[in-house]
Parts: C-alpha cells; structure tokens; sequence
C-alpha cells in the first residue's frame, strides 16, 4: 500500500459566515464526516451533524445561500460539544483513536484544523490540544493531489474533479456533499499511486506553556517550556547547565528527533538531554 494509512477520514466544515468580513468568532455549523479504507477503495461509514452557534445564533442571508444550511437546521441543533463529543465516539467506535489504528483525517485546504477548530474550540471548549492527536494533524489533499496531477490547472475541488473526470455531486458547500466528493477524489488519487500522509499539524502556537524538568546526568532543572520546538528545548537546558546539548530523551528512553512527541507533553514531564562533549 502507496501511503501511510489504511483508513482516512474526510472532514469538512461550515461555518458562520457574511457577505462582508467574517463573524469573530466564525463558528462552526455543520460538522460531517465520510470513513474511506484507500485498502479498499470504498467508502465505510459517516457522520454528519449540524451545529448550533452560540456566539451569532442567526444565520446570514449569505450563509444560507452559500452553503443551503437554513436557520431552522441549526436551531434544533446540538452545540458544538455535543456534536464533537459524538464525533469522538464515532472515530472511537470504528477504532480510530489508538495511536496505532492507522488513521487521519483529510481536509481539501488547511483552514478546517488550522484554524476554524482551533477558534471554534477557544470560543466553545473544550481545549484544542485535549483532543486526541487525530484533530491535530491531517491530509491535505491538495498536496496530495498536485503530487499526482503537477500540471493541472486548479486545486479546487471542482477543478481537481474535473482533473479526474469526475462531476460534482451534490451542492458544493454543504459540508456532507463535500466530504463525499472529496472521498472520491481520495479514492481516485489512491488508485492512480498517491501517496498519503500528514501534510499539516496544529501550530504550536496554540499549545499553552508548560513547566517541565530537564535531567542531564545527575542534575536536574526545573524550567518553564513556551515553544514546543526540539530547537527551543536544546536551547533551554544548553543554557541551564552552561553546556551545549545535542539530544534530547523522553522519559521512555526513547530519542526525540521533532517536534511532534513535545506536543503530547504533560506538565511536570522529565527529558533528558546528552551534550555535544558526550558524543565527542
């Protein structure tokens, strides 16, 4: 198999939105989801479920018009810990949130993860960075795709179903007609050797400062984490013991090598550092 994962999962929100600027905050009101194996070549399952916005109840003109979502869809509507909670079981269900089950998300841009979860999360809760690791990084199938078809002319998804000589289905805009097409251009690329794996991850910007403990040999520090960066960690302990450090060691013993083990870190948590004389 041409990638990294068997199942994926294609996700694709709408949002609060006007003709004019956007709504601070832009919330989130339709959270659909469509389960594909790449093994397979076949959709599996999905979700789909209208959020209710608390911040702009009412819907635009301009909202109902893009995306056909009307106002009486989100007023019976869960609020978006509801929905999310459920999403969370859905994945759950179809064992998806182990971090060995083979799994991402896919998203046509970055804007779904990067950013209108990340607000909606700091508008509504819960946290972004207490949600599994699944809702931090994604597929990006753009990327995806310019990797297969380098010459098209578009990356939209219209475009790249027309690159695959596939219509649209459904209306372009309601999240879960979206997803279903999407899944059919993940299908498609598969078929054609695409390879799939993560283009994109949850910035570090949103995850909170965290005091944690830096070992080296018998001495241990106590200092305060801003950055999850590999970089910022050599830095921080080089500084600390007045010695230039090379490595760094989770508590496991296992060798961090980017960023991506610090962004699971727990308050409190130990890594030990090995400098650059050790080594020589």
């Amino acid at each position: 198999m041409n990638h990294d994962f068997d199942r994926v999962v294609v996700l694709d929100f709408e949002a609060t939105c006007q003709r004019s600027g956007v709504p601070q905050p832009q919330e989130i009101i339709e959270f659909p989801s469509v389960l594909i194996s790449l093994e397979e070549g076949r959709v599996l399952d999905e979700f789909s479920s209208f959020v209710r916005p608390i911040h702009h109840p009412e819907l635009s003109e301009f909202c109902t018009e893009l995306t056909s979502i009307v106002q009486a869809d989100v007023d019976g509507a869960p609020t978006f810990p509801e929905v999310l909670a459920a999403h969370r079981a859905w994945l759950e269900g179809h064992g998806l949130l182990h971090p060995e089950a083979g799994a991402a998300l896919i998203t046509c841009g970055d804007w779904d993860l990067q950013t209108a979860l990340p607000v909606q999360c700091a508008a509504s809760g819960p946290p972004i960075t207490a949600l599994p690791p699944i809702y931090r990084r994604w597929i990006n199938i753009k990327k995806i795709f310019a990797k297969v078809k380098p010459r098209a002319k578009g990356f939209g998804m219209p475009s790249m179903l027309r690159g695959l000589g596939m219509e649209l289905r459904g209306r372009h805009h309601r999240g879960i007609d979206d997803c279903h097409n999407i899944a059919r251009i993940a299908l498609g690329l598969a078929a054609l050797g695409g390879r799939f794996e993560i283009t994109g991850r949850l910035s570090s910007s949103h995850y909170p400062e965290i005091e944690i403990e830096v070992v080296w040999g018998e001495a241990r520090q106590r200092t305060l984490l801003r950055k999850r960066h590999l970089a910022t960690v050599l830095g921080l302990a080089s500084g600390l013991f007045k010695t230039k450090m090379v490595k760094v060691f989770a508590a496991d013993g296992g060798e961090i090598v980017d960023d991506e083990p610090l962004m699971e870190l727990a308050a409190g948590s130990a890594l030990r550092v090995v400098s650059q004389r050790e080594l020589a």
